[in-house]
């Protein structure tokens, strides 16, 4: 893989693949969700793409909550992993959010992402915050959790870094490529948003209760 790119859809598939056969799928119960449900609503949102939906158990969560989600990711194995346990409860695209979201301009009245839009380079994760705002509506909401800067030392200790490709994204030894970001960094991203609201959230391992991850969890709005 050219130390520029991201991890190829290949990877996921072939991730989401071993999960699936292990039993796992990297649900995260409403940790990412369960926050955002009722911002949702106090904006009268009734459409949402949720972006890197992985096999669909957060696009199914807002399902459920009465909302009409879209699901997108790259890798074929999740899609089709998510289009089997949602049936005709949402619809999912398989598209490279790292390319022109393929959605007319103004589409959404949300855009929700978990831990998923921080696999790029800072030219890539540029264009992914312009197209998300591209494809909501005017006053549409941004949700969204990604890897703080304070989370790096924490994975580190579980998935071995290979080298760091810029500042603050590396590339780990399984081949995927992982961004931290700074508080100063989202607000840089974030500059012709509105009402931009960042916090900082220590997420417990589920056992030990040890510090396992630390997320910005962030809510802006077009």
């Amino acid at each position: 893989m050219p130390s520029t790119s991201y991890a190829p859809y290949e990877h996921w598939d072939r991730r989401f693949r071993q999960l699936c056969q292990s039993g796992d799928d990297l649900d995260w119960g409403d940790q990412w969700t369960g926050a955002f449900i009722e911002p949702l609503r106090q904006a009268d949102v009734r459409t949402i793409l949720d972006l890197g939906c992985g096999t669909g158990n957060d696009v199914l969560r807002l399902a459920r909550a009465g909302f009409a989600v879209t699901g997108l990711d790259y890798s074929q194995q999740a899609i089709a992993q998510a289009r089997s346990k949602a049936g005709s409860k949402a619809t999912f695209v398989v598209a490279d959010m790292a390319q022109a979201l393929p959605f007319p301009a103004a589409t959404f009245d949300a855009v929700t992402s978990n831990v998923a839009v921080h696999m790029f380079s800072d030219t890539i994760t540029r264009t992914v915050f312009v197209q998300v705002r591209r494809i909501l509506r005017p006053g549409g909401l941004f949700l969204f959790h990604v890897n703080a800067l304070a989370d790096r030392a924490l994975r580190a200790r579980r998935i071995p870094p290979l080298r760091e490709i810029e500042a603050n994204y590396i590339l780990e030894q399984t081949g995927q490529t992982v961004r931290f970001f700074s508080n100063e960094y989202l607000l840089d991203l974030l500059a012709e948003w509105r009402d931009v609201n960042l916090e900082a959230i220590a997420i417990p391992d589920r056992e030990t209760g040890q510090p396992f991850k630390q997320v910005w969890r962030g809510v802006a709005q077009r």
